[in-house]
C-alpha cells in the first residue's frame, strides 16, 4: 500500500525515498530448485518453472492474510499465472549434470500486476514494511557469527525482502556474545545494531539439531529498549526454521496492519524535530505505517510541521511507531504530536 505526502516539495520527496532501508517486498529471493529430466535443458526448464511458481506462491502469501486467502478460496498458483506477474529473475548456486539441475532462484515481480491479481481474487494487498531488523542467530550456545547451519540459513533466506525485513550480517552479529544476546542485553546489542545500520534486532536462539530444532525468538527495539517475545518455532531443518520465524513476524505485522475503513479517523498532528535528518526519519515512519491511509502536509518550518492524517486505529499506530523509534504524545498547547524518541523541546 503506497503512502504519499500530497504536497511535499520535490526535494523532500527525493530525500524521503532514499531514506528507506528495507529491500523490495515484491522480490522473492533464494528459492531452492531441484529437478531431473531426460536432458540437462529440460531439467533446467522444469527447475525454473518450479522456482517461479513457488516464488509467486511465497509472494502472495507475504502480501495477503492467511484467513483472507482461505475465505476467498484462492486457487493454487500455476506457472501460467506466475509468468504474467514476473518482471525479472536471477539464478545462483547453479549445479547441473546430464539430467539434473539445482540452484537458488530470485524472482522480481511487477507490483501493479500483482496488485491486480490480488484484487481480482477479492483480497486486499498489504505491502507496507516494518523497519529492518538484524538477526542474531545462536545455535546451541555458539557465537552468533559461528559457521554453522543456523547462521547459513539466515544468510541464504533473502529475508530482507519480507514485510518484516530481517538482515543477516555476520560481522555485525559477531559484535555481541551469545550470552548477552540470549539475555537480551540491550547495551551489548547496541553495537551490533549500529554496525548493521538498524535500530531493532531479532535474537533467534536455536537448540537441538536434525531432525528437530526448537527456536526461541525475541524481538528487541534498541532505541526504546522494548523487548517482545516473538514466539517459538519447531522445525526439522534450519532453513525451514528461519522461514517459519519470518512468517510468524510477518503474520503479526499484517494482523496489526489491517486497516478497517469503519474505524478510520482524520486528525491534525504536529511533527516535531531537531534536525532535517529527524524530519526525514519521521517521514519514513509515517510513510511506512499501515495504519495511515492518507497523509497531507499542511505547513512546514525548520523545526516542525503540521499534517492531516487519516488513521485506521490510533492505538495500533502508536504501538507501531514506538517500534520505529517514534513517540506519540499530547501537549495542552499543540495537541497530539509525533517526534523521535530522542527529541528535546
Amino acid at each position: 500500500m503506497t503512502r504519499i505526502f500530497q504536497t511535499l516539495l520535490a526535494a523532500f520527496i527525493l530525500a524521503f525515498a532514499a531514506a528507506a532501508h528495507a529491500a523490495d517486498p515484491f522480490t522473492v529471493a533464494g528459492v531452492p530448485v531441484d529437478a531431473s529430466a531426460d536432458t540437462a535443458i529440460k531439467a533446467q526448464i522444469a527447475a525454473t518453472e518450479q522456482g517461479q511458481t513457488r516464488a509467486a506462491e511465497i509472494l502472495i502469501q507475504r502480501l495477503t492474510l492467511d484467513t483472507a486467502r482461505a475465505s476467498a478460496g484462492l486457487a493454487p498458483m500455476t506457472i501460467e499465472t506466475a509468468r504474467t506477474l514476473i518482471r525479472g529473475q536471477q539464478i545462483g548456486n547453479e549445479r547441473r549434470s546430464a539430467n539434473r539441475y539445482l540452484g537458488d532462484i530470485t524472482v522480481a515481480f511487477n507490483p501493479s500486476r500483482v496488485k491486480s491479481y490480488i484484487e481480482a481474487n477479492g483480497l486486499n494487498m498489504i505491502s507496507t514494511q516494518a523497519r529492518a531488523r538484524l538477526v542474531i542467530p545462536i545455535l546451541n550456545g555458539e557465537a552468533p557469527n559461528a559457521e554453522n547451519a543456523w547462521t547459513e540459513a539466515w544468510a541464504r533466506g533473502g529475508y530482507s525482502h519480507a514485510l518484516t525485513p530481517v538482515i543477516s550480517n555476520k560481522e555485525a552479529s559477531g559484535l555481541v556474545s551469545a550470552q548477552d544476546a540470549a539475555a537480551g542485553n540491550v547495551d551489548a546489542l547496541r553495537a551490533a545494531a549500529a554496525a548493521a545500520g538498524v535500530n531493532q534486532v531479532l535474537v533467534a536462539r536455536a537448540e537441538g539439531g536434525a531432525p528437530t530444532y526448537q527456536i526461541y525468538l525475541t524481538d528487541i527495539a534498541i532505541d526504546t529498549g522494548v523487548k517482545s517475545n516473538a514466539g517459538t518455532v519447531i522445525a526439522n531443518d534450519p532453513l525451514r526454521g528461519a522461514s517459519q520465524a519470518v512468517e510468524g513476524l510477518e503474520n503479526g505485522w499484517k494482523e496489526a496492519s489491517v486497516n478497517l475503513a469503519a474505524n478510520a479517523q482524520t486528525m491534525v498532528v504536529s511533527i516535531l524535530y531537531n534536525s532535517h535528518d529527524d524530519w526525514l526519519r519521521l517521514q519514513d515512519a509515517i510513510n511506512g505505517s499501515a495504519q495511515i491511509t492518507d497523509a497531507r502536509l499542511d505547513a512546514l518550518s525548520k523545526d516542525g510541521a503540521m499534517m492531516t492524517l487519516t488513521v485506521g486505529d490510533f492505538g495500533r499506530l502508536a504501538n507501531e511507531l514506538q517500534f520505529k523509534g517514534v513517540k506519540v504524545e499530547s501537549d495542552p498547547k499543540i495537541g497530539t504530536y509525533l517526534a523521535r524518541n530522542n527529541y528535546r523541546r
